[in-house]
């Protein structure tokens, strides 16, 4: 739940009386100090109000545990930066601002991490975002229609990857998976079962390259829809492809007719 708070202006003007005083019993010393801590207590500058903003899977019992404070306690006497450090450590949050609003209230904002792939390594799955930050083992069944990672090196290389799928919305929901190859390149493996190899960023044709040429022929030929079983698009002038059982059935005259 969030809230909009809006200071009263006769309470900015008893908090500035406040600093003045404390600036006048010992300058920033006493600012910092526990005397200042202490008067604005006494003035009613304490804890009674926290809202959050963009905590959508992030259990708010996880927040307030994170936040680790208690209504009634000094404002002042907060430290915001270990709010946000302890927040941060939280696994779905990417980043947190934590702000004071006088008199009482703690504004907490999250922004959450984005589910990207599933990444499988030593025969675990892990939900990670697009920079390969381990989110969540934990209730996945929600996100098996995301891409699985497999190979070595993939979440090192998963950049590469992201840029790739950035580049080609029109195949969202069309990846199963993508492997990493010897730590080299990437395949790609369709709903439909067809795998495209695609090279190495290496030389003068690049993955980014082949899978530009791939999408153009893609769209021109509907290659996805034919009997095939892989797409090989690691060399510059040629493209290679493996027929399915079903494919050679078909181009042998062997299929049953319907």
């Amino acid at each position: 739940m969030t809230a909009l708070i809006r200071p009263r202006r006769v309470v900015n003007g008893v908090f500035f009386g406040l600093v003045l005083a404390a600036l006048a019993y010992g300058g920033i010393q006493g600012w910092q100090s526990g005397w200042f801590v202490d008067r604005s207590r006494d003035a009613g500058f304490v804890l009674s109000d926290i809202s959050v903003e963009g905590a959508t899977r992030t259990r708010q019992g996880d927040v307030l545990a994170a936040l680790d404070v208690d209504t009634g306690m000094p404002i002042l006497a907060i430290d915001l930066i270990a709010m946000k450090e302890r927040l941060e450590t939280l696994p779905w949050v990417k980043t947190a601002v934590v702000s004071r609003v006088f008199p009482g209230s703690l504004v907490v904002k999250v922004s959450e991490r984005q589910p990207f792939a599933l990444w499988q390594a030593d025969g675990k799955v892990h939900l990670i975002d697009a920079e390969g930050i381990i989110i969540t083992s934990r209730g996945l069944a929600e996100f098996t229609g995301l891409p699985l990672i497999v190979g070595a090196g993939a979440t090192r290389d998963l950049p590469s990857l992201v840029t790739l799928l950035d580049d080609a919305p029109e195949f969202k929901g069309m990846i199963k998976s993508a492997v990493r190859i010897g730590g080299r390149r990437w395949d790609l493996v369709f709903t439909n079962g067809i795998r495209l190899k695609l090279p190495e960023d290496m030389g003068s044709y690049s993955a980014r390259m082949a899978w530009s040429d791939f999408r153009t022929l893609e769209k021109q030929d509907q290659l996805l829809a034919r009997e095939i079983d892989v797409i090989d698009m690691r060399l510059h002038d040629r493209m290679v492809l493996r027929v399915s059982p079903a494919g050679k059935a078909q181009m042998d005259g062997r299929e049953s007719a319907t």
